[in-house]
């Protein structure tokens, strides 16, 4: 290369250097303010806490216990940290849901994600646990739904689906995408 094109290349780099180089810190904290306003600030944040929703019967429909609650108002939703909810179904708790990020609408829908446990505290249902990394739970109607892979477990079978749609009231379960059934053997003794 010659003398005019190290000096074009020179030219350029130092063009390209000016452009995109910030002059001032102005410009970078009006950027810091904008990505700010991006992320709601949450109206309270509460540690270790319970709470307790009610039905307008007056019947408790569920509790909470998380290790990190944040309210977004604006948002109109709750977000916890490893939560554990207890679902009440005609004044019983049939059901115990524990995950690592919950999501609880106004309109009393759950969203969990992340390590999903739903146990039922009933040791003679059919389905005694159901395993996932993302459910949505209806408060209102008692319905469940996921998309993902979901393992549902009992005394002696174990079932994975892509997905199901559930009802918890009357307790019927509908797999979208079954993959595999197993049944545990039968022992002789038990014969």
């Amino acid at each position: 290369m010659n003398r005019v094109g190290y000096s074009i290349l020179l030219l350029f780099t130092c063009i390209a250097g000016l452009y995109f180089y910030p002059f001032d810190d102005a410009s970078q904290q009006g950027s810091s303010v904008e990505r700010s306003q991006i992320f709601e600030t949450p109206t309270y944040r509460a540690e270790n806490l319970t709470s307790q929703r009610y039905a307008p019967d007056g019947t408790l429909s569920h509790k909470v216990f998380a290790k990190v609650m944040e309210q977004y108002d604006n948002l109109g939703f709750m977000v916890f940290e490893f939560p554990r909810y207890t679902i009440y179904l005609n004044a019983v708790s049939p059901y115990i849901v524990t995950a690592d990020v919950g999501t609880l609408f106004s309109n009393n829908v759950i969203r969990l994600e992340k390590n999903i446990r739903i146990t039922s505290l009933n040791k003679t249902d059919f389905i005694q646990q159901i395993s996932t990394e993302f459910i949505e739970i209806d408060l209102t109607t008692n319905t469940m739904f996921s998309d993902k892979e979901v393992l549902m477990t009992g005394a002696e079978f174990s079932m994975l689906s892509h997905g199901f749609n559930a009802n918890m009231q009357t307790k019927t379960f509908n797999l979208t995408g079954h993959v595999k059934t197993e049944f545990a053997a039968k022992t002789a003794a038990s014969l």
